[in-house]
């Protein structure tokens, strides 16, 4: 009972952020529909643009840095409206000085001290306990075929190895999947709902109207999200995407190594990795 009475108004605050949230991206859905000219910065007015594919993320993590980011003035691009960017730029700056400069040499630590076939059985354990998160959302958007691929890799890797192997990684699948899997942020792209605008969170990143609406619902899918106290539940939470750090740490120095401005870097880098999820 003391646990529900903690843990109630940390939901309904959950609930009323994506409640909010909904109601600011459908506001700005139909602009989606046709996308405008924006000014690359309106913080900066003199930011440089950059052009056209100049950084593009791929699905499976690999990030592509264009040949021709000195002629990134010769033509405007479209980019995602960005109407809270002081708000934004804040929380990039915060989040850059939190990864570069505290998760990192943390993170080195733990690489440190603990052997390789732990820290990858412990991704390996988080990527198979998410199996709803991608499941469901499978379903919700009619992959019938891929819903049946996480289906059988969950099986496989939870009777084999407890989760802690990715047993089921080499065998042929009927149909191809995305290793990182669906969420309801792509679920919501894949019904047509735009990104709406954009948005930076402390220590989650980029993002947008959709997909933090898209984060809300993920989460009560997650199995952790149901622990009991809230403490564990959000320790061995944060524990785990802690973990994961490694594949991340790599590729954002990548993108703040780009000679232009390194928020819009981010900024077309999350819009291009997200439209190339929807889109797969």
């Amino acid at each position: 009972m003391a646990a529900d009475r903690v843990t109630r108004p940390w939901r309904c605050g959950v609930t009323a952020l994506a409640a909010l949230t909904v109601c600011c991206c459908l506001h700005a859905a139909p602009a989606a529909a046709a996308p405008e000219q924006a000014a690359p910065s309106t913080v900066y007015g003199n930011a440089p643009a950059l052009p056209p594919g100049a950084v593009t993320v791929h699905p499976y993590g690999s990030l592509r840095v264009s040949d021709n980011l000195d002629d990134y003035d010769d033509a405007p691009i479209s980019v995602i409206a960005d109407p809270f960017e002081p708000w934004n730029r804040f929380w990039f700056h915060f989040n850059d000085i939190f990864f570069l400069y505290v998760a990192k040499p943390v993170y080195k630590a733990w690489e440190f001290i603990t052997p390789h076939q732990l820290r990858s059985g412990l991704k390996n354990f988080f990527s198979n306990i998410l199996f709803p998160v991608r499941f469901i959302n499978n379903i919700l958007q009619f992959r019938f075929m891929e819903a049946g691929v996480e289906f059988g890799r969950f099986i496989i890797n939870t009777t084999s190895s407890a989760g802690f192997a990715d047993v089921a990684k080499g065998l042929k699948t009927v149909v191809p999947v995305d290793p990182a899997g669906e969420d309801f942020g792509q679920t919501l792209g894949r019904w047509g709902l735009g990104h709406g605008f954009y948005l930076v969170w402390p220590f989650l990143g980029p993002s947008s109207a959709r997909d933090t609406v898209g984060r809300v619902g993920d989460l009560f899918a997650e199995p952790l999200f149901y622990l009991q106290p809230w403490e564990l539940s959000f320790g061995a939470g944060g524990g785990l995407r802690f973990n994961a750090l490694g594949d991340v740490l790599p590729l954002y120095e990548d993108l703040n190594s780009v000679a232009v401005d390194p928020y819009i870097a981010m900024r077309e880098a999350y819009v291009s990795f997200r439209r190339a999820q929807v889109l797969h």
